[in-house]
C-alpha cells in the first residue's frame, strides 16, 4: 500500500497554509493569492492491475502549490536563497523542488526505497512531466510507462550495438541501447552499476529518481533528451536474471564529442557554430527558468540528431534545484567545462556556471583540432589556465569568489605580469575575427566572462545581434517541429 506519508498534505487556513511534507516535516507558510491545482493525492496500493496513475484524484484549494510558497523560506544557502529571489518560483520549480525534498528524506531516513515507494515517486514524475508539458504539441508531450511486475512483463528489452549494448557509462550507471518489444522502437536506458544493484535501495536508486524527477520537469523542449518513462527491464550488465530500475529515454544519435573527433580537428563554420549554440541556449533557458542548474555541460552531454543536425543536452545525474531544501554543495562537472566559482568552491554557485559552460562549449567547437579553451591539471590550474587568457581578476573580484583553493600567490604573480604588459584578456588573440564575427565573439566574451554576476545569461544571450538573421527560435518549445528541423540543419 502506497503511503499518503511520502506525499506532501496541504491544510488551508484563513491565516496561513501548513505543509506536511515526506516523514511528517513540517512548515507554515503564508497563503498565496493564486490558485493551481494541489499535488495529487494517490490513496490507492500498486499491487493492483489498475496503474495507480489512473487513481489520482486532483483537488485545488486556495493555494500555489503551498509547497511552492514554503520551499524558498527554507532554502538554507545565501547563494540558494538569491537564486530564488531571482528566478520566479513556476509549478513546474514548485514540483520539482518537493519530489527532490521527498527522496532526500527517505533515503536520509535509511529505509529501502521499495517497488511501492518507486510507483509513488514516479507517479508524482508523470505529474510534473504533465505539468512541465503543457501547451506542447502533442508528439513532443512526455509519455510515463510505469511498469511494476517482473521482467517478463517489461516493455522494453536491451539490444546489442557493434557486439555491446553500452552507449554510455558514467559513475554511477550505464547506458545501453533497448527497444519497445512490441512497436520496436529504439530507446536509451539508463541502469544502475552492478555495484548499485541490491544497495538495499539506498544512494543509487535515490539518483536515478532525482534524474528522471529533473528530465520531467525539461519535458517537451526540442534542446532537451525526453524522460519516456521508469521501469524494471532486465540489464546484461546486471549479469543476473533480475530486472534493475532504469531511466528508459529517447535514442538521439552520437555525442557532440564523438562528432568532433570523426571530423579529425576540422573545426565548425560559425554559421554552424550558431545553430548549434542557438538550440544549447535555448535548453539552458528552459531549465533555468524552472531554476534546474545543468552542473556538468559538455560535449559528451550534447546528442546530436543523426542525419538532422538538431542537438540536445542530456545527462541529467549532477542537476541541482534551486529551489530544493536540501543541497549539500559537492563539486560537480567536468574539470575543463568548469566556471570559476565552482572551481574556487563557491557552494552558492547556479545557473551562471552552465552558461560559462556552454562558453566552453562554443570555443571548443570554434578551435581547430577540437580543443578546449582552458586546460589545467587540478582546479588551482584550471582557474590560471582561465585567468591567463581572460585576465587574473582584481583583488576585490578574486576575494568575491571566496576561492578555497591556495593559489592567491599565483594570481598575484599573473596580475602583475599583466599590468606590465599593459594587456589582460587575450580571448580575440585565440578566436580572431576571420573564425568569429563581432556579433559572434559579444556571445562568446558574454559566457566566458569569470565574474557571475556579470556574466551573460542563456536568456541574454539569445537576444544577441549574432542570432537575430534568419529564423528566430522561441526560449521555449516551438509550435512546429518539422519547422523547427528546418531551420537548425547544420552539417554534422
Amino acid at each position: 500500500m502506497v503511503s499518503k506519508q511520502m506525499l506532501p498534505v496541504v491544510e488551508s487556513s484563513a491565516f496561513g497554509v501548513r505543509t506536511r511534507t515526506a516523514f511528517g516535516v513540517r512548515v507554515r507558510v503564508r497563503a498565496p493569492s493564486t490558485t493551481f491545482p494541489q499535488w495529487p493525492d494517490i490513496r490507492h496500493g500498486v499491487g493492483n492491475s489498475t496503474s495507480p496513475l489512473n487513481q489520482i484524484q486532483t483537488r485545488t484549494i486556495t493555494s500555489a502549490l503551498a509547497v511552492s510558497v514554503a520551499i524558498p523560506t527554507m532554502v538554507t544557502s545565501p547563494g540558494g536563497a538569491a537564486a530564488a529571489a531571482a528566478t520566479a518560483m513556476t509549478e513546474v520549480a514548485a514540483r520539482l523542488a518537493v519530489i527532490c525534498d521527498v527522496i532526500h528524506e527517505h533515503h536520509k531516513s535509511g529505509r529501502p526505497i521499495e517497488d511501492d515507494d518507486v510507483a509513488t515517486i514516479s507517479a508524482m514524475i508523470e505529474d510534473l512531466a504533465a505539468t512541465a508539458s503543457a501547451g506542447r504539441p502533442p508528439k513532443t508531450k512526455l509519455l510515463l510507462r510505469l511498469c511494476n511486475g517482473a521482467a517478463a512483463s517489461s516493455s522494453y528489452e536491451e539490444v546489442d550495438v557493434d557486439g555491446g549494448g553500452e552507449l554510455g557509462v558514467g559513475a554511477f550507471g550505464v547506458v545501453v541501447m533497448a527497444r519497445h518489444r512490441d512497436t520496436g522502437e529504439p530507446v536509451a536506458a539508463k541502469t544502475l552499476h552492478p555495484e548499485h544493484h541490491g544497495d538495499n535501495g539506498g544512494r543509487g536508486l535515490a539518483r536515478l529518481l532525482r534524474e528522471a524527477s529533473f528530465m520531467a520537469a525539461c519535458s517537451g523542449h526540442p534542446s532537451l533528451v525526453s524522460l519516456l518513462g521508469v521501469e524494471r527491464m532486465p540489464c546484461a550488465a546486471a549479469a543476473t536474471d533480475t530486472a534493475e530500475w532504469s531511466l528508459v529515454m529517447e535514442y538521439v544519435g552520437p555525442n557532440l564529442l564523438d562528432v568532433l573527433r570523426a571530423r579529425g580537428g576540422e573545426p565548425f563554420p560559425e554559421a554552424d557554430v550558431r545553430a548549434i549554440m542557438r538550440q544549447l541556449l535555448a535548453g539552458a533557458a528552459a531549465m533555468h527558468r524552472h531554476g534546474i542548474v545543468h552542473r556538468d555541460i559538455k560535449s559528451e552531454n550534447i546528442l546530436v540528431v543523426s542525419g538532422v543536425g538538431a542537438v540536445k543536452i542530456c545527462d541529467f545525474g549532477s542537476a541541482k534545484s534551486t529551489f530544493e531544501r536540501h543541497t549539500m554543495f559537492h563539486i560537480a562537472g567536468t574539470l575543463e567545462y568548469m566556471a570559476p566559482e565552482v572551481l574556487a568552491r563557491d557552494p552558492h554557485h547556479g545557473a551562471p556556471a552552465d552558461a560559462w559552460s556552454l562558453g566552453c562549449v562554443m570555443a571548443e567547437l570554434l578551435l581547430s583540432g577540437g580543443g578546449l579553451a582552458f586546460r589545467g591539471e587540478d582546479e588551482g590550474d584550471q582557474l590560471l589556465a582561465i585567468f591567463d587568457v581572460l585576465g587574473a581578476p582584481e583583488e576585490a573580484a578574486w576575494r568575491a569568489l571566496r576561492p578555497r583553493v591556495l593559489i592567491a600567490g599565483e594570481v598575484n604573480v599573473l596580475r602583475a605580469r599583466q599590468r606590465k604588459a599593459q594587456h589582460r584578456s587575450r580571448l580575440r588573440v585565440v578566436f580572431p575575427e576571420d573564425v568569429l564575427s563581432r556579433e559572434g565573439f559579444e556571445v562568446l566574451e558574454g559566457l566566458l566572462t569569470c565574474d557571475p554576476t556579470k556574466r551573460m545569461t542563456a536568456a541574454a544571450a539569445l537576444r544577441c545581434a549574432w542570432f537575430a538573421d534568419g529564423d528566430k527560435v522561441q526560449e521555449q518549445c516551438p509550435q512546429d517541429d518539422d519547422a523547427f528541423a528546418a531551420h537548425v540543419v547544420c552539417r554534422v
